[in-house]
């Protein structure tokens, strides 16, 4: 019994022919692709300063939702608890959703470009310092509500984030 091909012969390729044409020592002109150069020249370096503050505000919009994130997290938690608990308890939980949509206003200022971090907001204290404070005050109501810690806890994570940016700009003096 004979086997079949299994496979038949590929046909040959018409461009090694062409290829072949054009000596290594000719001088025959390589054609480049005409919409990489256009895209090349279209595309001007970007200015390290303008790539920064889009990156500033990316994490903004981005401690924004976490925060709000946050907020949900607490308030299914509350929903999800045994229902008792002290006023002292939903008293925490009303200031740490108060605290929280104050930030998330905050960080929507702020990557708007209303706000920045180092602008004066009360007295001596600039954005970040009274978004400090407002963090604090979250977290110690937050730990006080009728849910998991967890939720509370997960507000240091954006504010760890704007911490960072806010050491971005050390050399820059607070606006007034």
């Amino acid at each position: 019994m004979a086997d079949p091909d299994p496979e038949p012969t590929p046909a040959p390729d018409p461009e090694p022919a062409a290829a072949a044409e054009a000596e290594p020592g000719s001088t025959a002109e390589v054609e480049s692709d005409p919409k990489a150069d256009s895209k090349a020249e279209a595309e001007p370096e970007e200015d390290p300063a303008v790539k920064q503050q889009r990156t500033v505000n990316r994490f903004l919009w981005s401690c924004a939702w976490l925060t709000a994130l946050a907020g949900l997290f607490l308030v299914a938690g509350i929903a999800q608890s045994d229902g008792g608990g002290s006023a002292l308890r939903w008293l925490g939980a009303v200031v740490a959703i108060v605290c929280m949509l104050a930030l998330i206003a905050g960080y929507v200022a702020c990557a708007r470009g209303k706000l920045t971090l180092r602008a004066r907001a009360l007295g001596p204290l600039d954005v970040f310092q009274t978004s400090t404070l407002v963090v604090l005050i979250a977290v110690i109501c937050g730990l006080l509500a009728p849910s998991s810690n967890s939720a509370a806890l997960a507000l240091l994570f954006p504010w760890a984030l704007t911490y960072w940016m806010y050491g971005l700009d050390r050399t820059r003096t607070p606006s007034t």
